[in-house]
This record gives structure tokens, C-alpha cells and sequence, in this order.
């Protein structure tokens, strides 16, 4: 199977219900003949309406989508009518053996109905409410702030409870009908349907336990204070990207202030003072990188390691030393920290709507990520005035964001860069990150227990912006070996940056691409002989330096990491394969063998491509791979762009 992204939001909860009515809407057009017209259209209108109270309400227009599912009641009031009523054309339809015995569903395909059309209703209510009434308004005694009814908010969670209670009795009456009584046709859609409604289930309990705990981020028993970070993914750090830009955000039993004072972005500069000192703090066993970096060991550059939940809490402890000893610095006590890249905020604008910033830049969803990443520099070569101008472009999104002029295009971007790592979060309150944790926010290293793992981590050392132009791909052969895993990875480079550039885009290391790539694998893997590099490799800095031939071997949370620097000239490309075993990896469940692998996803400018070609033993049968392998004898092989994370398994019978 191949798992879906836990972090990305659902489309609408109106979903569900559509699912449940569809079904039974379909299956009752094809049985017209025996029943009374008023039973099969009645059903298959209310299916019809709930779909368009879906695409209505990820369009924002709320208005319709309640008229909508409005009529989608009527339409199971209906149904209902119609199947209470009976008739002569049921009458003779008992008669028919095949026709009879799915009539004798049809009163659980009703309820189904009503439940399902009924919990559309609320869900288009709550929706409309909680995204286009007054949930969120504007601050009347700040510019840069907003209120967010807490009382409302605290509501929802009860109503969302109501919403589910409905969806499980549909899924409840559909579960009771006997597949047997249907025509064959039909009863694979009766099983899909009734996934469906599981999984919906399980995004509405989520739904519901976030509810919950939102007022208290929200500052309901007490203010609370976030840090808002912005990663440049043209300069590549474990998280995404260097996080130069910062604001805070203050929450205060609803209302909503973005900085303490008008112009709310900061510099890491302002930060660290003069000079960018190294700050003497506690390193957790981790953070071997920081460690071995007297440069990252500052706040502005401490985010080297891809678990955001480690490396949000270092960044604030050094953010506390830096105010500790900076005069001319004071932040308060943070509650949390967010991690957003320059993609997050192009997915989001569409919610936010495109503005001018103080210097005249018109930013645009489509003008954003080039403008900060790319264009910036040339337009604005000296580097202060080049961050101010940035400022005002974290500025000006993040007091919109506060205060959206279409939530729901807000809300649907935001679910999509949560899923891909866009945004990433970590909390104080333990509650609180155990639910963001569990949807997948947390932009941590999974544990991947009795699994095979792969995450690739680039950080750019060079002290330039190349990763704008960079490529990369991963080549990933594996050969079962009995329990074991043969394994031959190859991380390649390609530098597609061209002359001319502006002087800060080149940074340090000229049009020469320095990145330090870093495989992840599972904590008990053993390297089989020497790298093979193609290209320049180079033994700078500290934890890419090699001994005999061989890269250093590190630990983090539970895994093992193999690092390497190349030198990658402009034009051409450079790589590094890794001849390993991976012990113990295939499992055995029944009659079946399983090997389940874990891809790690770092979001880059330019997504990485990953090649996994999977040799089973000879005379596997019975394979059972995820949609999109290809299949050649005992022979898979999948190709895939990483927008987030994936965990991916394949069956077979010896």
C-alpha cells in the first residue's frame, strides 16, 4: 500500500455524506423499474446536491451551498416519502427474484440517506461559520490584529461531534445491507463507500479533538506568544531553508497581534547583534551537526537537523541567550514555534489575496517565491536594503494571514504546505504537540519501526542561494536477500545555474554548488565497502570530513547518517552511491512476505525525484505492489517527485 499524506486537510466535511448518497442514489437509478420514480429520483438528487454543497463550499460561496443542501434535504424527505408509499411497480418487483432481494434494502439505503443528508446540512453550517461569518474580524485597536470568537470556536467541537454521530449512522445502515441482495456490480461500491465513511470517520474525531484544544492555543487561559520563522530554500538547511526573517505572534484569549510594533518582521540580525557571536547552550546528543559547526551554533543558524521538533526547541533556546545577552533585543517567552517557507505562503495567498508592499512590489501568488528567492537580489543588491524590502513582504502576508479575506482558500493552502512540510509546527504544551504530532505537523523523523527508511537532507554550505537552480535525484536498488535488504542508493547533484547572477545569489562559493548531502537510513544498516563518488568531493565542513576512504557515521533520532560534501561546477552533475545492508527489514505476515520502506521528504525549491527499483527473490508470486509501480517478473520499480512524506509496501508469496 501507499500511505496518504495524514497532514493534509479535508476537502470539505459535507464529503462524507456525499459518498453515503451517491451510492445509494446510483444503485437505485438502475433499479427504477422497480420502484416508484419519486424513490429513485428523490435519492439521486439528494446525492446530486450534496456534491454541489461540496464544490460550492470549497468555493466559498456559503450561501448557496446551505440552499443547496437545503434541497438535498427536501430531496431525502422525498425518498422517504417514496419508499413509505410503495406501490404497484413494487409490488411486482417482489416478484422478480434479483429485483426483490435488493428491495429489501431499500429502507437502509433511505436512512442512509436522510442520516447523511442531514449531517451535509450542519457541516455546510459549521463551515459557513467557523470560514465566512465572524469567527475571525478585524482588531478595532490594531492595525496588525485580529479577534477570533472563542466562544464559537469552543461550540464547534460539540457540533462537529453531532456531525460524525450522523455519518456513523449511515455508515451503520449501509454496513447492515447484505452484499448478496445486490447485483454484483454494485457491491464494490458498497464496500468503498463504507471505507470512505471509516476514514471520515477518523478526520472528524481529529476534527473534533482540535476543536478542542484550540481555544486554549488561542489563548483562552492565558496569553500565549509564537514564533513565526521564514525559510529561504534557495540556501538549503535541514528544515527547508535559512530562516533570516522572523515575527512574533501574540494571542490573548482571541485576540491575535502580529509583533510589538508596526514594523512586525525581524531580521536574525536583530537578533544576534553585532557580529553574529556564537551562543553557548545545552546541544542535545542529536544535534551532531551544530555540534561540530561553531557558525550554526547561533540562533539564526541552528536548524541543520530535519526534526523540526529538536531543532524549534534549540533555535529558541538560542533566541533566549541572544535576548539574554543583547541589550537591544527583548523577546518574550515563546509557546511555540512556526516554521513557513516562501511555497507555503504561495499556497495560502489565494486566502490572503495579493498586496503592495511599502516599496512598491506588487506580490501575487505567482510573483512571490521568484520575487524572494531569485529576483530580490539582483532588483535590491545591498543587503539591508534588500531585507527591509523582504520584511515587508513577510510583513504585509503574515497581517493578512491574520485576518483573511477568503478563509477557505487560506485554510486549503495551509493544509496542503502542512502536508509537504511547507509548515511546520512545534508546541510547548505537550497536549497540544501530541495532536499536532499526530496529524503529521510536526515536520518530525519518524520512528519507521521494522521498516526499511530513506530521507535525503541537503545543506548548502557554499553560502549562496544555488539551490534556486540545483536539481536532485536518488536512485534507490533494492534486493531482497532472505530477511535482509541489499541495498545500493545514489544521490546525485545537477548545478543548472547560469552566468550572469547578481553577487548574492553566487554567495561564497562562486557559480560552484557546495552541498552537503546526508543519507538517512535505519539505525542497524552496515555500509558494505567505500562510496563511489562521481565528481569532486570535498572533506569540509567538520561532519563531512572522511577517514580511510570512509564518510563519519552519525546518530539521530534512531537513525543512521552517512554525510558527504561535493563540489558541483555549473552545468554538470555529481553524485555518491552507498553500498549497504539493511538487516532484519522483511517481515513475514501469514503466508505472505512484506517489505515496507519510509521516504523521509526535505521541501526544496525544486523537487527531489526518487527512483526505487525493488528485485524480489526468485519465483516470488502473488505480488501485491501500490498503484504506480511497474512490474517486470520479479522486478518493481516506482518513480516519484517527493511533495511530502511516503511510506510505501509491497507483498509477495515464496
Amino acid at each position: 500500500m501507499e500511505t496518504p499524506d495524514k497532514g493534509s486537510l479535508p476537502a470539505g466535511l459535507v464529503g462524507a455524506g456525499a459518498v453515503l448518497v451517491a451510492l445509494a442514489g446510483i444503485f437505485l437509478w438502475t433499479l427504477v423499474l422497480a420502484g416508484p420514480w419519486r424513490l429513485g429520483s428523490g435519492l439521486l438528487e439528494t446525492a446530486d446536491r450534496i456534491k454541489r454543497a461540496e464544490k460550492r463550499l470549497s468555493d466559498g460561496d456559503f450561501d448557496t451551498a446551505r440552499e443547496v443542501t437545503a434541497f438535498a434535504v427536501a430531496a431525502s424527505e422525498r425518498a422517504r416519502a417514496g419508499a413509505d408509499g410503495g406501490g404497484p411497480l413494487l409490488d411486482i418487483a417482489q416478484l422478480v427474484p434479483v429485483a426483490g432481494n435488493a428491495l429489501e434494502e431499500i429502507e437502509h439505503f433511505v436512512k442512509a440517506t436522510e442520516y447523511s443528508s442531514a449531517a451535509a446540512f450542519e457541516s455546510v453550517k459549521v463551515a459557513s461559520e467557523a470560514l465566512g461569518g465572524d469567527l475571525i474580524r478585524p482588531d478595532p485597536e490594531e492595525e496588525n490584529g485580529s479577534i477570533i470568537d472563542l466562544e464559537a470556536v469552543e461550540s464547534l467541537a460539540g457540533r462537529v461531534h453531532n456531525i460524525r454521530i450522523g455519518l456513523q449512522n449511515g455508515a451503520e445502515e449501509l454496513t447492515a445491507i447484505d452484499p448478496k441482495n445486490l447485483p454484483r456490480r454494485f457491491r464494490g461500491d458498497l464496500a468503498d463507500a463504507l471505507e470512505q465513511a471509516a476514514t471520515a470517520d477518523l478526520r472528524l474525531a481529529d476534527a473534533e479533538v482540535g476543536f478542542e484544544l484550540l481555544p486554549g492555543i488561542l489563548g483562552a487561559d492565558g496569553p500565549r506568544n509564537y514564533l513565526l520563522g521564514f525559510q529561504n530554500n534557495a540556501e538549503q538547511r535541514g528544515t527547508g531553508g535559512a530562516i533570516l526573517q522572523f515575527s512574533t505572534l501574540t494571542v490573548d484569549n482571541g485576540r491575535v497581534l502580529l509583533g510589538n510594533d508596526k514594523k512586525a518582521a525581524k531580521t536574525v540580525y536583530d537578533v544576534e547583534g553585532e557580529g553574529r557571536p556564537q551562543v553557548d547552550v545545552p546541544l542535545p546528543a542529536d544535534a551532531w551537526i551544530v555540534s561540530q559547526i561553531p557558525d550554526a551554533q547561533r540562533f539564526g543558524n541552528a536548524n541543520w537537523s530535519p526534526n523540526w521538533p529538536m531543532t524549534a526547541k534549540l533555535m529558541l533556546e538560542y533566541a533566549k541567550a541572544a535576548d539574554r545577552d543583547n541589550d537591544e533585543v527583548e523577546l518574550p517567552d515563546f509557546d511555540g514555534f512556526i516554521a513557513v517557507d516562501p511555497f507555503a505562503v504561495e499556497k495560502m495567498m489565494p486566502g490572503v489575496g495579493p498586496f503592495t508592499t511599502e516599496a512598491g512590489n506588487w506580490i501575487t501568488s505567482k510573483r512571490l517565491v521568484p520575487f524572494v528567492m531569485y529576483y530580490a537580489y539582483g532588483k535590491f543588491p545591498v543587503p539591508g536594503e534588500r531585507r527591509a524590502v523582504l520584511r515587508q513582504v513577510v510583513d504585509g502576508f503574515f497581517s493578512r494571514a491574520v485576518q483573511p479575506k477568503f478563509p477557505t482558500e487560506l485554510l486549503e493552502g495551509s493544509g496542503s504546505a502542512l502536508a509537504e512540510k511547507r509548515i511546520q509546527l512545534w508546541l510547548k504544551d505537550g497536549a497540544e504537540q501530541g495532536f499536532i504530532k499526530h496529524m503529521g505537523w510536526d515536520g518530525a523523523i519518524p520512528k519507521a519501526k521494522r521498516s526499511d527508511y530513506l530521507m535525503v537532507v541537503e545543506q548548502n554550505v557554499g553560502g549562496n542561494k544555488l539551490d534556486y537552480f540545483a536539481t536532485q535525484t536518488t536512485a534507490m536498488e533494492v534486493t531482497i536477500d532472505g530477511g535482509d535488504a541489499q541495498v545500493a542508493t545514489t544521490l546525485g547533484v545537477h548545478n543548472a545555474v547560469f552566468a550572469p547572477q547578481p553577487r548574492w545569489i553566487m554567495g561564497d562559493s562562486g557559480p560552484f554548488h557546495k552541498p552537503m548531502l546526508s543519507l538517512y537510513v535505519p539505525g542497524n544498516a552496515t555500509l558494505n565497502g567505500p562510496p563511489i563518488v562521481t565528481g569532486e568531493r570535498l572533506d569540509d565542513p567538520a561532519p563531512a570530513f572522511w577517514l580511510n576512504g570512509l564518510p563519519p557515521e552519525d546518530l539521530e533520532a534512531g537513525k543512521k547518517v552517512w554525510s558527504a560534501t561535493l563540489w558541483v561546477p555549473p552545468g554538470e552533475d555529481a553524485s555518491i552511491g552507498y553500498d549497504y545492508t539493511v538487516p532484519g527489514v522483511v517481515r513475514t505476515v501469514g503466508d505472505r512476505q512484506v517489505y515496507r520502506l519510509v521516504i523521509g521528504h526535505q521541501p526544496k525549491v525544486n523537487l527531489e525525484e526518487v527512483t526505487i527499483t525493488l528485485t524480489l527473490p526468485q519465483g516470488a508470486t502473488d505480488i501485491s505492489a501500490p498503484k504506480g509501480w511497474v512490474e517486470d517478473g520479479n522486478v518493481l520499480t516506482w518513480t516519484k517527485e517527493l511533495k511530502e512524506d511516503i511510506e510505501v509496501e509491497v507483498s509477495w508469496q515464496s
